[in-house]
């Protein structure tokens, strides 16, 4: 009996390296997150979410993304079907003299991954600006702020064209909205749903959902850029869209409806209108201001849809990276 004991066990083990290898299958979902300057609560939600999908999920760092082995086997073929990238700071994503973060062949390891067919949910204007040949911020610095100029525009390439000089989406991602300004202030706004979109009509999603917005930034496509929207904020801008590259697709999601209820409170208190706030130049005044707003407005639709979208736009984005 102690002969097939450990028989099984070496046989166990060696499946176990197999599986391990450099062709060995990543999970369905893969999170991207780095320490500091990303947003853990989208990582943590969109891993709730695939959970409930029965998706399986796994939380990498840029040594991940900058390996071509991460995302292709040895024949060429896609390891995983989706890649999430939250919200956060990715101008600080990117490798710096330490040779910590994303260098350019993680670059074109991302984009090769969509244009195979893969999928990517990047969220907020911050995940879903590199790709975008520009973005445009009506806000100031710290040392800005200070002086009073909060309604200072400035414009700058997309993380990915400013540090490998190449983009996936050809137009702009301009924030914060007018109801959001100055950043980060935090508000739910009604996002409408757009009735012919797949995503809104295949998970039969309400007219009208309210959504967390921070900077949320309008995707505005040039001429000729396809973006087929999901969703529009109240000044009639795309706040949600599928931009096609390639045989793959980017989800831009700029509001946050993976983020909800509980979470998002603690997230706001704690994060967006704490800390983060005071590094953008707000006064405690301000927070206090910022915080009564969103709890006085509150989440006039509760968490329900906004959770249905965020599920609806993974299902849809694993789906499509199946076909």
């Amino acid at each position: 009996m102690r002969k097939y004991t450990l028989l099984f066990i070496i046989f166990l083990g060696l499946g176990s390296h197999i599986l391990c290898g450099n062709d060995a299958r990543a999970a369905d979902v893969i999170l991207f997150h780095i320490e500091e300057f990303g947003n853990y609560q989208d990582t943590a939600s969109y891993s709730d979410i695939a959970q409930e999908l029965n998706l399986s999920t796994e939380i990498v760092d840029y040594r991940f993304i900058n390996e071509k082995a991460s995302f292709f086997d040895k024949d060429g073929h896609r390891k995983f079907k989706v890649l999430i990238l939250p919200g956060g700071e990715p101008y600080r994503w990117f490798e710096k003299k330490e040779g910590r973060g994303i260098t350019c062949q993680g670059v074109d390891n991302i984009l090769r991954f969509i244009e195979s067919g893969g999928s990517v949910i990047s969220i907020c204007i911050c995940g879903s600006s590199l790709f975008a040949a520009y973005e445009e911020w009506i806000n100031p610095n710290l040392e800005e702020a200070q002086r009073g100029m909060w309604d200072k525009t400035s414009r700058w390439p997309g993380a990915f064209k400013a540090f490998c000089g190449i983009y996936a989406f050809k137009g702009t991602l301009k924030g914060p909205q007018e109801t959001n300004r100055p950043y980060p202030k935090t508000r739910f706004l009604p996002i409408k749903m757009n009735p012919e979109n797949e995503i809104v009509r295949e998970a039969k999603l309400p007219p009208v959902i309210y959504q967390i917005v921070v900077g949320g930034g309008s995707i505005l496509p040039d001429e000729g850029q396809p973006l087929d929207v999901v969703g529009w904020f109240p000044n009639g801008t795309a706040a949600i869209g599928i931009v096609p590259y390639g045989k793959g697709r980017i989800i831009m999601s700029n509001p946050h409806p993976n983020i909800t209820g509980e979470r998002a409170k603690k997230w706001i208190s704690a994060g967006v209108l704490g800390k983060h706030a005071r590094r953008w130049g707000w006064t405690e005044q301000m927070i206090a201001d910022g915080l009564k707003l969103i709890e006085t407005e509150g989440d006039p639709d509760g968490p329900e849809p906004d959770w249905a979208l965020a599920k609806a736009m993974l299902l849809y984005a694993f789906k499509k990276s199946s076909e």
